[in-house]
């Protein structure tokens, strides 16, 4: 088979589950978490290898993310969660490895809170789930990047928006953020290792500092 047959096939299994929208049927714990679980299976690995003692998450929702990264940094031994959500839900999961933040995860204070928590940690994974529109991601790209460890990733979810595009009415989203921010930045590398298990909703999302 040839490589432009497989790219095609992956694209339309992509857009396939993406389009069912099992991921709003996906727990963690009996906790909804619209992940894609290959997603998710990445993201323990790269927080084993890299030791990671502080994952910053963009867009809790209802905070099955969260908990799911609190019980992988309880199998480590170490390790906390920053999460941040627009809207404030009631019942979200606590954890004492949790916390939970309100509001625009572009606000001021915000990324001044996330930033004094980087300082004190040692390698930090930063995870953008938030708002999808190109111009907020991109925001949030360029915000969040310097609080990225070296060795580690700034990831940007839901590129399958408008990658493959699973979600073409959706318009410039994710995907074309990531692009318009890679023109200008040196410091990180795409890495399409992490897609290795074909279904990813974050194509082109990994982004490895250097």
């Amino acid at each position: 088979m040839n490589q432009h047959l497989i790219n095609q096939r992956i694209s339309q299994a992509n857009i396939l589950y993406f389009r069912s929208q099992v991921f709003n049927q996906t727990e963690w714990m009996g906790v909804k978490a619209a992940k894609c679980p290959m997603d998710m299976w990445v993201y323990q690995e790269l927080m084993v290898r890299l030791k990671t003692d502080l994952l910053i998450e963009t867009g809790t929702w209802l905070g099955g993310s969260a908990l799911f990264f609190a019980h992988i940094f309880d199998l480590m031994g170490q390790g906390r969660v920053i999460t941040v959500d627009i809207e404030k839900q009631p019942d979200l999961p606590q954890h004492e490895r949790i916390e939970y933040l309100h509001g625009s995860s572009l606000d001021d204070g915000i990324i001044q809170h996330m930033q004094a928590a980087c300082d004190q940690a040692r390698s930090v994974l930063v995870i953008l789930d938030s708002d999808h529109r190109k111009a907020h991601k991109l925001a949030e790209l360029k915000r969040y990047a310097p609080m990225v460890s070296p060795g580690s990733y700034l990831i940007a979810e839901d590129s399958c928006f408008d990658y493959y595009p699973a979600w073409p009415e959706f318009g410039a989203g994710p995907a074309r953020a990531v692009r318009e921010f890679m023109q200008s930045n040196t410091e990180f590398e795409i890495d399409r290792q992490q897609e290795r298990h074909m279904l990813t909703f974050a194509p082109i999302g990994f982004l490895r500092k250097k």
